[in-house]
């Protein structure tokens, strides 16, 4: 037998050996949860948001595999997903900043829907927005802080340098005990923050009614 005659014969065994392992690392990396449609009705099943590494990618619209359907869903489409442990919401964001300082607010109908992260949730919500770095080629996150009653996102850190105290600070004038906490570098964690807003929100709420 020719080597010619054995490539053609062996050659769509090796493709399919090939393409096999390619399929099941697709299929393997769906989770299962849901998503909650602009309506409010919620379809339960698998869905995966982002390519893995190594190579990895956020997708622009998750997929999504239900009992009875199979599609892709984009921010604008539906309200939130579920996967696995994480929760994601779909958030309206303008920037009225500029290219040295950008100023996020949500406000529904507004500028352009992307999905966050729900880290925490309460009067306070903390967030991941999610990005493809473009040195490592890894999936990174910005933490920011958003009030129920306030449309601002404010930025919650910056990478090594750990908390930005002073907007935190002017962000938190409402609640004078947190601002000064934080000025003083009495919470070293978004999580304190959050908590520690949340309960006293949670007070003004009870007195108040």
């Amino acid at each position: 037998m020719t080597n010619l005659i054995k490539t053609i014969i062996f050659l769509p065994f090796f493709i399919v050996l090939f393409c096999i392992p390619i399929l099941s690392l697709g299929q393997k990396h769906f989770e299962e949860g849901y998503v909650v449609l602009n309506n409010n009705d919620t379809l339960f099943g698998a869905l995966m948001d982002r390519k893995p590494h190594p190579f990895g990618s956020l997708y622009k619209k998750i997929k999504f595999k239900g009992e009875k359907k199979k599609r892709k869903y984009g921010p604008k489409q539906i309200l939130a997903y579920n996967k696995g442990q994480s929760v994601f919401e779909s958030v309206w964001i303008t920037d009225s900043g500029d290219f040295f300082s950008q100023n996020y607010a949500s406000v529904q109908g507004y500028g352009e829907p992307v999905f966050l992260k729900v880290v925490e949730k309460g009067f306070l919500t903390h967030y991941h927005w999610e990005f493809e770095d473009a040195d490592s080629g890894y999936i990174d996150y910005i933490a920011y802080f958003k009030k129920e009653d306030n449309p601002s996102l404010v930025r919650v850190n910056q990478g090594v340098l750990g908390l930005k105290r002073k907007n935190l600070a002017k962000f938190f004038s409402d609640c004078p005990p947190l601002a000064q906490k934080i000025a003083n570098k009495e919470f070293k964690t978004p999580s304190e923050i959050v908590q520690f807003y949340n309960k006293w929100k949670e007070n003004q709420e009870t007195v108040k009614n």
